[in-house]
């Protein structure tokens, strides 16, 4: 069972998370200005809801789902003057949310903290249509940083569990192949996939760094392009599902 105020915790703390989350939302937002959705449902949102960085999509409704009291409060704080949104204070299951028709579902950096990941996209499933776009993203076991620690010896499988995933309650290290597996296996096809941002080094190996000045914005806008030439070494992967 996840500690849910423990995760709130650990990922309210200043580390180079808040990067990721920036060019991760960079990914979302383009997806979204794609796909141009008038209902989304954005399932767990942290203290960065997706809500107060759209500008160009005139969505009519958008709903926000997340059981922690933290993320949900301020969640509420930042929509209390827009009444196309609602906050829902929960964990998500097909009847935790409104019923109905969302033109696109966020699942952002969750699959692989759940203990059964199946069952959440059994889930979103029900509550998918046609229509629906899902995007879903994790990191990526194949990430510059993982790669370099295995041929460093550090350790002997890119799927083995790291200090970080023990903390931040992550459950699953996928690759792109195995994510693409489950999503297949459980009614879903990919429409688009791919991966973003190469992280040569580890979360607090590049905050360090940024504190020194050794990265500043320019080099992290230069990884974030970087996939374009290694396309399956980025720090996270995605993909955007229908229904099958």
């Amino acid at each position: 069972m996840r500690d849910i105020d423990k995760y709130t915790e650990n990922y309210s703390i200043a580390n180079f998370e808040d990067y990721q989350i920036k060019y991760r939302r960079k990914l979302i937002l383009d997806v979204m200005s794609k796909y141009n959705p008038k209902t989304i449902l954005e399932i767990g949102c942290g203290m960065k809801p997706l809500f107060q960085y759209i500008d160009d999509i005139k969505y009519e409704k958008y709903v926000v789902v997340d059981p922690s009291n933290k993320f949900f409060d301020n969640a509420v704080r930042l929509s209390s003057n827009d009444n196309r949104i609602e906050c829902i204070h929960d964990f998500f299951t097909a009847r935790s949310v409104p019923h109905i028709k969302y033109d696109m579902i966020i699942c952002a950096s969750l699959l692989h903290e759940i203990e059964n990941p199946g069952n959440l996209l059994k889930e979103i499933r029900k509550i998918s249509q046609e229509e629906t776009v899902i995007h879903i993203n994790v990191p990526n076991v194949n990430s510059v940083h993982r790669l370099l620690a295995k041929s460093m010896g550090l350790i002997t499988d890119v799927h083995e569990k790291s200090e970080r995933n023990i903390l931040y309650q992550q459950n699953t290290n996928f690759d792109l192949e195995s994510l693409k597996s489950l999503i297949c296996e459980n009614g879903f096809m990919v429409v688009e996939s791919g991966s973003y941002f190469i992280k040569p080094f580890t979360h607090t190996q590049m905050y360090e760094r940024i504190k020194a000045d050794i990265i500043n914005e320019s080099v992290l806008d230069g990884l974030y392009k970087l996939t374009e030439i290694f396309p399956e070494n980025g720090s996270e992967i995605y993909v955007n599902v229908m229904l099958k």
